[in-house]
């Protein structure tokens, strides 16, 4: 059973699953529409208009799928960030029980400024509650620490330039990867949550 913080995560990643649709939906529209004007008309090349709308778009960028492209990859970081913001709320809720007048503000004091869900800053985080090198050890098939780590980075550092306006390439595959990346980081870092804090209380949270 994985933490609450996982299943909200669950639930807010069905925004990038709309914006995905709405990205297919609309290269099937203008493709549909560019076969209609092909057509010009005439009866006999209308079904070419159907199967427009009907296939799979499969590759390709139209110039009005960019934004959704980016929307969604900003989001997709969002979500990250608010996934780690709930795991450390959720562990602390656990881990401090007790131990301090005010669980809410501490949880304060010990997360840093800056927002961006770093390497160094999910680190920073987690050790206020005595959960060391929670990033040291997160790896999964073809993909080394060290391999996410900097995936992480990069993804954070695009999402800052399209944040201020710079013209990032963007592709559907590269926001599908981005999404089955921050799953994947997500369940691991609920697990290793989890087996650590049952170090720490003697019970598994969940």
């Amino acid at each position: 059973m994985p933490s609450a913080a996982r299943a909200n995560l669950t639930s807010r990643l069905a925004d990038i699953n709309q914006l995905l649709e709405a990205h297919k939906a609309i290269t099937k529209f203008k493709r549909a529409e560019a076969a209609a004007q092909q057509a010009g008309g005439a009866l006999a090349d209308v079904s070419r208009v159907f199967d427009a709308l009907v296939t799979d778009p499969g590759p390709g960028k139209p110039k009005e799928v960019d934004a959704i492209n980016r929307a969604a990859f900003v989001l997709l970081c969002s979500h990250l960030q608010g996934f780690i913001d709930d795991l450390h709320r959720e562990a602390a809720n656990i881990v401090l029980n007790g131990k301090v007048q005010d669980v809410g503000k501490t949880i304060k004091l010990i997360k840093p400024r800056n927002a961006n869900p770093h390497v160094e800053v999910i680190e920073t985080m987690f050790s206020g509650l005595g959960i060391y090198d929670l990033m040291q050890s997160v790896r999964w098939q073809k993909c080394s620490n060290s391999t996410v780590r900097e995936r992480l980075r990069r993804y954070i550092e695009d999402r800052n330039k399209i944040a201020h306006g710079a013209q990032v390439g963007v592709s559907k595959d590269k926001v599908e990867r981005f999404k089955k990346y921050v799953e994947t980081l997500a369940d691991k870092l609920d697990e290793s949550v989890a087996q650590k804090i049952q170090g720490l209380v003697g019970n598994r949270p969940w």
